[in-house]
């Protein structure tokens, strides 16, 4: 009984000693567009829209934008070196769903019924060997664009977000979100107003890790030292 325990601790001591170095990592306003990713640059790479480089306007339902993001400290050692790869998919928004210039839509001036979800995750931390996996959707911003006095509105998650542009003479662009709890997936529905257009602009997204399990010799190798620490115990007492 004394042999398992020391070994159970052996054990529970490595486990904490590898969560000790994990952390939370938000990717914030990851700005996703028909002509690729913005405002990340050197993180960003391998970067393409249903398997091809992003050049333009891609219409699409899904559409799956894979990309890697590098220089995160995923094992909280202060050391930004670990990256992961996944997938961000939109997809439900149909025939007129498309990745262009702005954002994502389904058609010029409207943003009906399309859900963003991230999968394929992959990764592990360069320093700890942990798997890095992906938490859930923790924000999302709409974009208007336009060149008057324009309104829009779109639900974010059931959550109305309106967005307004002032007759200033000169084309503007705002963006406006909410913050939530993680969650797997983002819906953008029920768009209205009138005037400019109304897209999916981007998104935050929440990354941790799950702490590797030890190798088989490590178990063994754990197993050895909570036996001999067992034996010196038993053995010094029969001194």
């Amino acid at each position: 009984m004394k042999r398992l325990t020391a070994f159970s601790l052996l054990l529970a001591l490595a486990a904490v000693g590898s969560q000790a170095n994990a952390a939370l990592v938000n990717i914030t306003a990851l700005d996703v567009r028909g002509t690729g990713v913005f405002g990340h640059d050197p993180n960003i790479s391998a970067v393409t829209i249903n398997d091809v480089a992003p050049s333009g306007t891609t219409v699409a339902d899904p559409l799956n934008i894979q990309l890697t993001y590098s220089n995160l400290d995923l094992d909280g050692d202060s050391t930004a070196n670990d990256s992961v790869t996944f997938t961000l998919t939109a997809a439900g928004g149909g025939g007129s769903q498309r990745a262009w210039g702005q954002g994502i839509d389904t058609g010029f001036g409207s943003l009906n019924n399309v859900t963003l979800s991230v999968s394929s995750v992959s990764g592990t931390t360069t320093d700890f060997g942990d798997t890095i996996v992906f938490d859930g959707f923790v924000g999302a911003n709409a974009g208007l664009g336009g060149n008057g006095d324009f309104q829009r509105n779109v639900d974010i998650n059931g959550t109305t977000v309106n967005l307004t542009t002032a007759n200033t003479g000169a084309f503007e662009f705002v963006t406006r979100g909410i913050d939530f709890a993680p969650t797997s997936t983002v819906l953008f529905d029920n768009s209205g107003g009138t005037g400019g257009s109304i897209v999916a602009r981007s998104y935050d997204l929440q990354f941790s890790t799950v702490a590797a399990v030890p190798e088989p010799s490590s178990f063994a190798l754990l197993g050895l030292c909570g036996g001999a620490a067992v034996w010196r115990r038993r053995r010094k007492a029969s001194v």
